[in-house]
């Protein structure tokens, strides 16, 4: 089964807050929830990403709010019942790519290094993040459908406390 890893060297949810998280955590201006789809990663511009799982790249694209992104599929028994799962992970917001549609990466292989593209173009300081998620499909569209949360493959989520990726 394929083991996994985490996508930064340090992994910290942005500013330890619910709402960066996976669900219905945001507010819209009146007050009313709306969705955020991943989890977002405290990580300045410039930091390495790396490849949570042996897996194909899948898509890669600059499109939209997401700026430039790597999207990795990969296999994961995520509900337990012995038959392994195709998910894919995406990485957002990037300010390089270092990997090209359909190549084959391992567990910890660079993938690119963080950035400020898309909707976080104008983020600085502590707002500088990966936008990460886990799907069910290399393209969702909007909302929460064909999504999960990260937990479902990291089995904790580091809101507080960062979790420091392993050396390989």
């Amino acid at each position: 089964m394929n083991r996994i890893g985490w996508p930064l060297a340090s992994n910290r949810i942005r500013r330890g807050a619910l709402n960066h998280t996976f669900g219905m955590v945001r507010r819209n201006a009146d007050g009313s929830r709306r969705a955020h789809q991943g989890w977002d990663f405290e990580a300045p511009a410039g930091h390495r990403c790396y490849a949570i799982a042996d897996g194909t790249i899948a898509k890669v694209r600059n499109v939209g709010s997401y700026g430039q992104q790597v999207i990795l599929r990969f296999t994961h028994d995520f509900d337990d019942d012995g038959e392994p799962d195709t998910l894919y992970a995406a990485y957002c917001h990037l300010s390089r790519i270092d990997v090209t549609e359909g190549q084959m990466v391992t567990r910890g292989q660079q993938l690119g290094l963080t950035g400020n593209t898309g909707n976080a173009s104008s983020m600085r300081g502590p707002d500088q993040h990966l936008h990460f998620e886990i799907r069910t499909v290399p393209l969702p569209g909007r909302g929460l459908a064909g999504r999960f949360s990260p937990m479902v493959v990291f089995g904790r989520c580091p809101l507080n406390e960062p979790i420091r990726k392993a050396v390989s």
